[in-house]
C-alpha cells in the first residue's frame, strides 16, 4: 500500500514515520553515551620549575611549580587518571565510564620534569614522556643548552623510580617539525627513535607529532606500523582508539 507524500513521489507506507523517528533515537543514543561512555580528557605539559629562566625555557611552555601543583590538585578533584594504555583499553573496548576519566602526558624530556615526576608519583598519577632520542645523548634541538634536557641515563633512573607510573614514548628522532620533512625523512625518524626506546622499560607504542604538525600520509605510516598517533588539539577521547587528543596544561590558569 503506498499513499501519496505532500510534494513528494509515492511512498512505501511506514518509511515517514522512520525517518521522524530517527533523530529522536540518535537524540538518546548520544545522551545515553555521555553517561555511560564519557569522554577521556589527556593534558600535556612541558616544563616545570622554582623560577623561570629566560636563556632555556619559553614562557608558553613554562609553569611555576606551585602553581602546576594547585591546577593538578583542582584536576584530581574533577578526574582519575589513567595510563595512555588504559586510556586505550577503555575506548577500545567501549568500556562503561561513569567517571571522568583523564590522562597525562609531558612533551620534550626537559630536566626540570625531575621538580615535578616524584610529586606526581607519590600520588599514583600515571605520565607519558614523550621523548626526541637524539638529544639523550647531549645534542639539542635548537640553540638552548643542552643540559636542560635529560639523558638516556637520567631518564632510566625516572622509569626505574617511578615503576609502574611513568612511561616514555617517541616524539620523533629531533623537534623538527613534521610538516617540512619529507615522508622519507619522516619515516627514518620514526624509526631511529623506536629502535632506541624499544630498549628502554615502560615503552609504549604512542606517537606525540613534535609541534604538533603533521601531515595525513605520516598518521597513516604511524598506523601501519602499530603505533597511536598523539595530537595537541584541544579535543577529548570519545571512542576507539586509533589516535589521542590532548589539551595543554601549560601556563597558569585552565578552566576544565
Amino acid at each position: 500500500m503506498v499513499v501519496a507524500g505532500k510534494g513528494r513521489l509515492d511512498v512505501p507506507l511506514g518509511t515517514e514515520e522512520k525517518r521522524m523517528k530517527k533523530p529522536f533515537f540518535q537524540r538518546v543514543k548520544r545522551h545515553l553515551s555521555r553517561i555511560y561512555l564519557r569522554p577521556i580528557r589527556v593534558f600535556v605539559f612541558h616544563q616545570v620549575s622554582d623560577k623561570f629562566e629566560p636563556e632555556t625555557m619559553w614562557e608558553c611552555d613554562w609553569t611555576q611549580t606551585d602553581v602546576f601543583k594547585r591546577n593538578m590538585s583542582s584536576l584530581m578533584e574533577k578526574f582519575t587518571f589513567l595510563s595512555l594504555p588504559e586510556v586505550c583499553e577503555h575506548l577500545a573496548k567501549d568500556k562503561i565510564r561513569l567517571k571522568n576519566y583523564a590522562a597525562l602526558t609531558a612533551d620534550d624530556g626537559w630536566y626540570s620534569l625531575t621538580n615535578i615526576l616524584p610529586w606526581l608519583t607519590e600520588r599514583r598519577i600515571p605520565v607519558t614522556l614523550f621523548l626526541n632520542p637524539s638529544c639523550l645523548d647531549g645534542q639539542h634541538w635548537n640553540s638552548r643548552e643542552t643540559d636542560h634536557l635529560l639523558t638516556e641515563e637520567q631518564v632510566r633512573s625516572i622509569l626505574e623510580k617511578g615503576k609502574p607510573f611513568i612511561s616514555v614514548a617517541s616524539h620523533g628522532w629531533t623537534h623538527k617539525n613534521s610538516k617540512e620533512m619529507t615522508m622519507e625523512e619522516f619515516e627514518d625518524s620514526v624509526m631511529m627513535s623506536e629502535e632506541v626506546l624499544d630498549r628502554m622499560p615502560g615503552k609504549v607504542p604512542f606517537f606525540a607529532f613534535a609541534s604538533g604538525r603533521h601531515t595525513s600520509k605520516q598518521v597513516s605510516f604511524l598506523k601501519d606500523k602499530g603505533l597511536i598517533p598523539v595530537f595537541m588539539d584541544g579535543k577529548d577521547n570519545e571512542k576507539e582508539c586509533h589516535e589521542i587528543h590532548r589539551y595543554c596544561l601549560d601556563g597558569e590558569s585552565h578552566d576544565f
